[in-house]
């Protein structure tokens, strides 16, 4: 079937649009920092249990869940994979400059090894920022609460003040394509390694506004997993 080639011109210039909409300050406003957070040293030995799947045959075995073991996840684990994943985002796209880096943030709901807890990720660094009790009801962070039966969620956040004072629109789209892309890099590093999780869209962002300092702007959830052993 032949595509009328004028139909598909509007399309493809919108995805090509560049055209900025912010004041152009961005570099002057930087997201929140996290006052009382705790640095962590991530315990680089921390290892999955068995013999990880390489990606082929975890590509074949790879399988959304929402049902979940209630055993706790080795949180050093998470820590260390969603670093790895943002370390290889910052090298790979070599944005960070331009963009802004992404930062994570793991809600470490049943925890092995750390305190229960909220933990912000960079692909330089970790800190503990909350105890379980700041979180509150976790069946309230989403529309969807079966996502609160899982041992942990890690939301992958974006500065889209700096993205759009970068190039408009097509920032923001990049920001989209780099955490989701780091995202299914940790979701996929959890799967290789036995544990079960699902991609979803995110928290409510009132739901954690203050918990992660987002205000929507300078830091915005885009994309969140869940991870937790299976069912025995």
């Amino acid at each position: 079937m032949r595509t009328d080639s004028s139909k598909m011109e509007p399309l493809l210039a919108a995805f090509a649009e560049r055209t900025r909409t912010s004041d152009g300050l961005a570099a002057e406003r930087l997201p929140m920092p996290f006052a009382d957070a705790l640095p962590v040293d991530i315990d680089e030995q921390a290892t999955g249990s068995g013999q990880p799947l390489d990606l082929h045959d975890t590509l074949q075995a790879r399988r959304s869940s929402l049902q979940y073991g209630d055993a706790p996840v080795r949180t050093d684990l998470i820590l260390r994979w969603v670093r790895e994943a943002l370390s290889r985002d910052a090298g790979d796209w070599a944005l960070d400059d331009d963009l802004g880096p992404l930062e994570a943030f793991v809600f470490a709901l049943r925890s092995e090894g750390r305190p229960a807890g909220v933990y912000r990720v960079t692909a330089h660094e970790a800190s503990f920022i909350a105890p379980a009790s700041a979180i509150g009801d976790p069946e309230l962070l989403g529309i969807q609460r079966e996502f609160a039966d899982a041992a942990g969620i890690v939301t992958v956040c974006a500065n889209l003040d700096a993205a759009d004072s970068w190039a408009g629109a097509h920032g923001f789209r990049l920001c989209a394509v780099r955490a989701s892309m780091s995202l299914y890099d940790f979701h996929l590093r959890c799967q290789s390694n036995g544990l079960v999780g699902t991609i979803f869209g995110g928290f409510i962002g009132a739901a954690v506004r203050n918990l992660i300092q987002s205000d929507g702007v300078t830091r915005h959830p885009l994309l969140a997993a869940t991870y937790a052993h299976p069912l025995p």
